[in-house]
């Protein structure tokens, strides 16, 4: 019940519309597409485009193969990332989004193709191809946005692999921060596209849907799976103040997530905070969660 009266409160009562922020005057890694995205490439075939005027300071990643691109979480919404992403390739896009929050989903629905991960309980409410968004599952109130409904094109399977055209994506079950977060993994380059499961900032596992012992099981697999000298792309970036560049973490901030996860278990790890409880992991990671009694 905590979430859902934290989530009501902090987002409902006290929501706001957003505005776009003052430009960043700090540090750039990459060039502005127009006065609010930021396109910054990685490789010659992945670009993160950056929204460093948003509030949130989300990050998306346009990944490009031979025959197809997949757009991998797809803008806030503030401003349509759909002309950014058209610019960098004319290859047909999918857009996936890393999990269904409302910050997450802004081109769900209006690019070539929507891809949406294949679990039971999502595609049991598809209405023919329509999905519409849940409250809790969405929570736009936040920013005071109506649940969206958009036409999913493709299920993909956690585990299932995804061909670019020699470029193979698997996509991984990340649950935690919501019970249906995905991350993508190219395991020939070593980068992994965490979505908010991961981040340089505080990680939410106090909201609807969040569990703490989803993210240490989750946590452990990733951990396993991974090469030693992974990249770890996450969809929040740090500080724009003091630098605007793509959030990269490596496999050293799951490892300490994963020490911390255990000490909270034990009970001897030290927090800050009452609701949620904020637990310091390595440099800017924290991880914030519920009570004992209600963050299972």
């Amino acid at each position: 019940m905590a979430p859902y009266i934290y989530a009501e409160y902090e987002f409902d009562l006290l929501g706001h519309v957003p505005v776009a922020l003052p430009t960043p005057t700090a540090p750039l890694t990459g060039r502005w597409f127009d006065d609010y995205f930021v396109i910054e490439t990685i490789d010659p075939t992945t670009f993160a485009i950056g929204e460093p005027r948003y509030y949130q300071g989300n990050y998306s990643y346009l990944l490009l193969g031979a025959q197809r691109a997949v757009l991998f979480d797809a803008g806030s919404g503030l401003r349509d990332i759909v002309p950014v992403v058209r610019s960098l390739t004319r290859l047909n896009i999918t857009v996936i989004a890393s999990h269904l929050h409302f910050d997450h989903v802004g081109a769900l629905g209006h690019l070539d193709r929507t891809a949406v991960v294949a679990e039971p309980a999502l595609m049991a409410r598809a209405a023919g191809s329509l999905l519409t968004l849940r409250r809790y599952e969405f929570l736009g109130f936040a920013d005071r946005r109506e649940n969206p409904t958009f036409r999913v094109d493709e299920w993909w399977p956690p585990d299932s692999t995804v061909d670019l055209g020699g470029r193979r994506l698997r996509v991984l079950a990340t649950p935690g921060h919501t019970p249906t977060s995905i991350s993508l993994y190219d395991e020939d380059r070593q980068q992994l596209f965490a979505g908010d499961f991961i981040y340089p900032g505080n990680l939410y596992a106090f909201l609807p849907g969040a569990s703490r012992l989803a993210y240490q099981v989750t946590t452990r697999r990733l951990i396993s799976i991974l090469a030693p000298t992974t990249r770890i792309f996450a969809a929040h970036m740090e500080d724009p103040t003091v630098a605007v560049r793509a959030p990269i973490l490596e496999l050293a901030d799951l490892l300490a997530l994963q020490r911390v996860l255990t000490e909270i278990e034990q009970g001897s790890a030290s927090s800050r905070g009452f609701y949620p409880r904020v637990f310091p992991v390595r440099g800017p990671v924290t991880f914030a969660t519920g009570w004992a009694w209600n963050d299972r």
